[in-house]
């Protein structure tokens, strides 16, 4: 059986080494135009499904306490059954409606951690650290910036891959939002990504979807555009498309993938390529385990200290106090 391979620990800027737990710390001071900025700068951008798992693993530990100490209604534990799925529309509406606070030191700190555990496949040379390190001086006596503010830049390097919807693989969500959703909220889901969802969709819009589902050209749409609203809706049936004027959930969802306006910049395969296969969540869990148990082993080192010292301390006393009786006899 393979070895699993150590987690890097250090990274060495010029001939100084460098803990890179260190570096991640010092460098959330950095703000994120500034990030932003710099990423532009070398032509890295990141999918979405980053930021998902960014907030996920964020706020899953305060959605864990609210789910113990019992503070969600019976109907939002029913939807957190799907939690591991939500869409970062989801995440971020669940985090705002139970006042549950995204910590922006938290998700730099990640961030950092992912883009410098990966820096050679983003093609980033160690000896760039040392100026973000010099930004981290600037930057340092700053306050934090906001989530609203942070995910205003950093939207600027995010982007959706083919087949992904809002951070989530376009089956995947098209299941949760349908489960875990209501209405009024898909309707803010489209106003979201420019789509007005109405409440029925007339005939041209019911064309419209029909021909885009079938993959017709203009004549073939010509042709069912002259048939009635119920032909249409069964002609679409008897070909596997399920069509109505009366829009459902499923086809609420349905409607914002169709309508919403498609993105014309490339889909940065390079990027990609350096998290293809990377369960992200799986990774994040790690490095907090790792963290985690980093902590444990210096708590122990200062115990064991502690502990040494009281030795030496009560071994000299009793040196002492023999000593003395003996002195004293």
């Amino acid at each position: 059986m393979a070895k699993k391979k150590k987690a890097e620990e250090y990274i060495y800027l010029y001939s100084k080494k460098v803990k890179i737990s260190k570096l991640v710390n010092d460098f959330i001071v950095i703000p994120s135009f500034e990030i932003v900025k710099y990423l532009k700068n070398k032509e890295i951008y990141l999918p979405n499904y980053l930021h998902k798992a960014l907030i996920r693993k964020n706020i899953a530990p305060a959605i864990a306490d609210a789910e113990s100490s019992g503070k969600f209604s019976d109907e939002m534990q029913y939807r957190l059954r799907w939690f591991d799925d939500f869409t970062i529309f989801q995440l971020e509406r669940l985090a705002s409606g139970y006042q549950l606070k995204i910590d922006v030191n938290e998700y730099k700190k990640d961030f950092w951690d992912i883009v410098i555990r990966n820096r050679t496949e983003l093609g980033i040379n160690n000896f760039e650290f040392v100026k973000l390190q010099n930004l981290t001086l600037k930057y340092a006596k700053q306050p934090q910036e906001t989530y609203e503010e942070m995910i205003a830049n950093f939207n600027e390097v995010y982007f959706e891959p083919d087949g992904y919807f809002d951070g989530t693989l376009i089956e995947d969500a098209q299941e949760v939002l349908e489960n875990a959703t209501t209405m009024t909220e898909i309707r803010d889901l489209g106003k979201k990504y420019g789509v007005d969802i109405p409440r029925r969709i007339n005939k041209k819009q019911l064309v419209d979807i029909v021909a885009l589902k079938l993959g017709f050209d203009d004549e073939k749409r010509e042709e069912i555009s002259k048939k009635s609203i119920l032909e249409i809706e069964r002609y679409a049936k008897r070909r596997k498309v399920n069509v109505s004027i009366e829009l459902r959930k499923s086809d609420m969802i349905e409607y914002i993938l169709i309508k919403m306006p498609k993105q014309a910049e490339p889909k940065y395969t390079e990027s990609l390529e350096v998290f293809a296969g990377m369960n992200i969540e799986e990774y994040l869990y790690n490095i907090k385990f790792q963290e985690i148990a980093g902590k444990v082993k210096e708590q122990r080192k200062k115990i064991f200290k502690k502990v040494i010292l009281l030795i030496l301390a009560v071994g000299i006393l009793g040196v002492v106090g023999y000593l003395a009786y003996t002195n004293f006899i």
